[in-house]
């Protein structure tokens, strides 16, 4: 009887570990449109953060079943629910990390700066600089918890759903500033044919992060995780990384 029971034991533990590994070889993941990280075209999402997400589970030997685009907001309960198993290209918070492993190696550094049409002649050396003002944010954006306070306690800012809107916004003079990440910025100016009136006040940074693929922690273990990691962390080091850096950021 009780080699039985080892029996049935290994056996019990055999198969959790294969599905285990079976399931991490199939990802659901989503993101939002932002480009030049994500970009959305005839339903085909590429950009800088898919392109080397991609080229890591490939090496990895992991198919990813989906990259299901939504707003941000929408992304980010989806992987908060675990709806979806892994997000990208998302910064570091504190909430989100209660619920999703962050690896340790981010996809690239991300700094978030303050926008404004230049005949108006602002500055952004403090937010007291911001009084009187109006400031465009986008809706379930990170940021940073003291600049979030700051607006809302005087009431300063309006929310949209994506970045382009608040480009929009500025160009028409609707609001004051807007905060958005650089590379995303100057992205949208040059494509919109804002960048001789927009631009951006880089001197000082609202903050300067990573944009990280994050993972569910209930449907993925830290392990796959860490293995994510190394993974990215090699490819940084190659002259694909390099290749694809230099091809979504000339500005």
């Amino acid at each position: 009887m009780k080699i039985i029971k080892i029996i049935v034991l290994i056996v019990f533990l055999s198969a959790f570990v294969t599905n285990t590994n079976a399931e991490l070889q199939n990802i659901n993941v989503t993101c939002d449109e932002w480009p030049p990280y994500q970009i959305v075209e005839n339903d085909y999402v590429s950009g800088f953060s898919t392109k080397v997400v991609k080229a890591v589970f490939e090496r990895m030997k992991v198919n990813i079943k989906s990259i299901e685009v939504y707003p941000w907001k929408r992304a980010i309960s989806m992987i908060e629910k675990g709806i979806a198993d892994a997000l990208f290209s998302a910064n570091y918070t504190k909430e989100r990390a209660d619920f999703a492993f962050y690896p340790d190696e981010k996809i690239v550094d991300s700094p978030w700066v303050m926008w404004v049409r230049e005949e108006d002649e602002l500055k952004f050396e403090s937010f007291d600089d911001l009084l009187g003002k109006k400031v465009g944010l986008v809706r379930g954006y990170s940021y940073t918890t003291d600049f979030w306070n700051f607006v809302k306690k005087h009431n300063i800012y309006e929310e949209v759903t994506n970045d382009e809107q608040n480009f929009k916004k500025l160009n028409a003079g609707r609001v004051d500033f807007i905060a958005a990440e650089l590379g995303n910025g100057f992205y949208i100016v040059k494509n919109m044919e804002f960048n001789k009136i927009i631009i951006p006040l880089k001197e000082n940074p609202l903050k300067s992060d990573g944009l990280y693929i994050i993972f569910n922690k209930k449907n993925v273990n830290k392990s796959f995780v860490d293995k994510f990691s190394n993974e990215l962390k090699k490819l940084k080091q190659e002259t694909l990384y390099k290749f694809l850096y230099e091809e979504y950021f000339k500005f």
